[in-house]
Formats: C-alpha cells, structure tokens, sequence
C-alpha cells in the first residue's frame, strides 16, 4: 500500500487559507469600526454587547473557495432584547450603518452580506447576523428575514456551536486531523456539485462521525485512511426515504445542530439533492479505498486528483524512491 501522507499534506497546504486570513481580520475590524462610527450618529441606539467569530475561520476549517469568493462570518451582538426592537428595524440600523461609496450592504434573511469586488469579480464578503441577549436561556435571538414578511426571532447559540465543535478533540494530533479530514471534504464538494451543498452539514456529519488514524506510538497520521474511515462512516448514515417518479431509491442524511435551534442543517436539499450527494460520497468512498490499495504513490494520487483538484502527484523519480524507501523498510522488518 502506498504512503500518501506527504501528498495529502502538501494538498492540505494548496487549500488551507494563509495570508487570506490578515486580509480578512482587516476588513473585518474596519467593518466593526464603521458599525460603531455610524451607530454614533443615532438617537439612542442600540449599545453593541460583543462581537462573535463564527463559521469555517472561528472553528479553523477554511478552505481557498473553488469561485475565489472568501467569506469571514462576524456576528454582531446588542445588549438589548427582542421585546426592546423590531428584528428587520435592528438589521436595518445595522445595513444603515455600515453603508458606503465602496461597499452595498444587503439584507439576507440570517445576515447582512457586504460583498466586496475587484475588477468586476467578487473577491470576498462579509456575513455578519445580528443578535440580541437572551436573558434566561442559552444563546441569543437572531434577528430573521429581509422584509415584513419575513421577519422573525429565531434563537441561535452560535457561540456554543463554535465552542462544541473546537473542545470536542483535546489531543492536538486529532484535533488537527479532524479539521483537514473537513476541508478535504469542502475541497471535493466545492467542484463537485451544481448546487450549495452545505459547509456546516459536512462539518458536523465528520464531527459526529470522525474515525482518526494516529500512531499512537510516534503520532504519525495517515489522513487517508482517516478520510475514508469518516465518510464511510458518515454513508452509512443515509437512509432511504423515497422512490422517484423512475423507480430509483432516494437517500438522505439528518444532521442536526448540536445547539439551539437544533434543526436539520440538510433540510432546505430536496431528496434528488441529498441523493445526489449519497452517490458522489459513494464514489469518493471507492476512490480513496482504491488509492488505499494501490502501490504506487503516483497511481494512488492520479485516482483521487479526479475528486480532489489539483492534487499532487509525485514525478515518477519521487515514486521509484519511495518504493525503494517501502522496500527497504520492508524487509528490514522482517
């Protein structure tokens, strides 16, 4: 069997965020200075409590996008409640105050988007939902909707997500696994699918479900056995649940929030959808078992750069001293 480690490291390497994560800290603390400096203007507004880091950058699972879309999610949390304001007046106080000749803050029904271009093309935004203080239950109350229609209170525990999530591994070598089994996972979804497959569905789905391959002995780790012990793991899952208009099986998988709201984080994918996403997790499965069971580096790296975008395979000089290096190793075990 071939050892892929230093290929799923280097490929760890091309997709892990690194200077994109001083940019986006810069955007996201000039965002809340504006956010403070507008609400200055304002009669008795509101008085902002803190500030939550949510999402892929709070819990250390980002990922370069496949559309160069970078996004940062920075939650925006007042000390007031929901008997106190409206929640479509708050999230508009809050667009108000963050408008500007460079940017066009928009309403999305969980958050405020600002979206930033350079030369025609998106380059990365900001998703920041809005908060108010709950006082004798966990979480906070998320200001809903876009429009009168719309509008609602929805408790959130964003902060107990990110804390659930980050505490669950206390040994380092696991923890650090964990996250790059995800973005392995969000790099093969983000060039596989026609459709947004959820990032926090398959997030949580390798948290409930994550098997680490670590020596317990020297702490050498083998991702790819860890990444195909998890999504098989996570397949298994599925259930069927319907048949479609032709016959064929449809499949889904529930993976609820470990917070309040609790809900279905896959609810909004139609059956086809999470069928669909049953049956490339399936292939995926194949193809790490056959890399798994391939000698040579070079083949093992060529079957799995069909699911993973540019993933390094090593020149075939790399290849013949690593079967010698296995060889060697071989036999002097024996």
């Amino acid at each position: 069997m071939a050892d892929l480690q230093t290929q799923f490291e280097k490929f760890h390497d091309q997709i892990k965020l690194t200077d994109e994560k001083k940019l986006l800290r810069e955007k996201r603390d000039i965002l809340k200075n504006n956010l403070e400096e507008g609400f200055k203007k304002i009669d008795e507004p509101p008085k902002i409590d803190t500030y939550l880091l949510q999402g892929s950058y709070a819990i250390h699972t980002g990922i370069k996008p496949a559309n160069d879309d970078y996004d940062i999610d920075v939650g925006v949390v007042f000390d007031c409640s929901r008997e106190d304001i409206g929640a479509l007046k708050l999230k508009n106080m809050v667009k108000d105050a963050l408008d500007h000749p460079s940017r066009d803050p928009k309403l999305k029904n969980p958050c405020i988007t600002i979206q930033y271009s350079q030369n025609g093309e998106n380059t990365y935004h900001v998703d920041m939902p809005v908060y108010v203080k709950r006082d004798d239950e966990e979480g906070y109350d998320l200001a809903w909707g876009k429009s009168s229609s719309s509008e609602k209170w929805v408790q959130s525990d964003p902060k107990g997500l990110v804390d659930a999530i980050n505490e669950k591994y206390t040994d380092d070598e696991e923890r650090y696994q964990f996250r790059r089994v995800v973005k392995y996972l969000k790099a093969w979804k983000g060039n596989k699918f026609s459709f947004n497959v959820p990032s926090i569905g398959l997030t949580l789905a390798v948290w409930h479900m994550f098997s680490s391959d670590i020596d317990p002995f020297d702490n050498s780790r083998n991702d790819l056995s860890a990444l195909r012990k998890t999504i098989a793991n996570i397949h298994a899952l599925f259930q069927r649940v319907n048949i479609d208009e032709n016959g064929a099986n449809l499949y889904r998988l529930e993976t609820r929030l470990s917070v309040v709201p609790k809900n279905d984080v896959f609810e909004k994918l139609t059956d086809k959808k999470m069928t669909e996403l049953w049956t490339k997790m399936g292939d995926l499965l194949n193809a790490l078992s056959g890399a798994e069971r391939e000698e040579r580096i070079d083949s093992a790296c060529k079957k799995l750069g069909k699911y993973f975008p540019d993933f390094p395979v090593p020149t075939s000089q790399e290849t013949a001293k690593a079967s010698v290096f296995s060889l060697n190793n071989t036999g002097a075990s024996s």
